[in-house]
């Protein structure tokens, strides 16, 4: 019987200074004299972008630089759920000090959840396959992945105007650039419109991770089964 996985205590502190870093970043050493939503919106929205930065982008490459570790899969789940509890805690408080409904806040949460779920795979993958090739290109993929591939395109000077597909326009967004857009949005309640490229980004999103944890379970599975044959010649022998 396998022993049971350990809480990742040093993930959660690690999450608490980052949460710590990014409150003071974004509301500095003093807060203003009026404590209203409109007010504050700028800041909250400030705390929430680097938080989003520090789960999709920060996890994925402090991850992927440490040694593997047995147990990849599970040890990735429990990792993108303590960090996706970790911002429950972050988001919905912080909504008191807004102007945004429910709905959008919804909106916010489920954008940063389906980004980390879509890290997890590329995390899951890249651990399990164990080489220092393939963990350098997930990284890249991490922070695609986060980014999107707008920015990347419009800094070698092209423009993606000829992507008309809900689906395909959703991919290239990426995660931060959409969190941005609805955090930015004059509209108090999501558009219809939203919630499509909410489900477009989370369709691609959840497959990428169950692709991710199949390769990890298949690369996971493969080395043990080498060793059984290498155990086996040896008694044989």
């Amino acid at each position: 019987m396998s022993e049971a996985i350990e809480p990742p205590r040093g993930l959660v502190i690690a999450a608490g200074g980052w949460i710590i870093f990014s409150a003071i970043a974004s509301f500095g050493f003093q807060m203003p004299l009026h404590l209203s939503p409109s007010s504050l919106t700028p800041s909250i929205r400030m705390l929430l972008l680097t938080c989003a930065v520090g789960m999709i982008i920060v996890w994925p490459l402090v991850r992927l630089s440490l040694p593997p570790r047995d147990r990849t899969i599970l040890r990735t789940i429990v990792d993108a759920l303590t960090l996706a509890c970790l911002a429950q805690l972050i988001v919905w408080p912080l909504r008191l000090g807004t102007p945004w409904p429910i709905e959008r806040t919804l909106l916010l949460d489920l954008l940063m959840i389906i980004s980390l779920i879509g890290s997890a795979g590329i995390i899951a993958a890249a651990s399990a396959l164990q080489s220092s090739l393939v963990r350098g290109f997930a990284m890249i993929a991490c922070i695609l992945l986060a980014v999107g591939l707008q920015m990347p395109l419009a800094a070698i000077g092209f423009t993606p105007t000829g992507i008309s597909n809900l689906f395909l326009s959703n991919i290239a967004q990426g995660g931060i650039p959409s969190l941005l857009t609805s955090m930015n949005s004059t509209a108090s309640m999501p558009e219809l419109i939203e919630w499509e490229s909410l489900v477009a980004y989370g369709i691609f999103n959840g497959a990428l991770c169950l692709v991710g944890f199949a390769i990890g379970a298949v690369a996971a599975i493969h080395p043990s089964a080498q060793a059984n044959q290498v155990a086996s010649g040896r008694r044989a022998g």
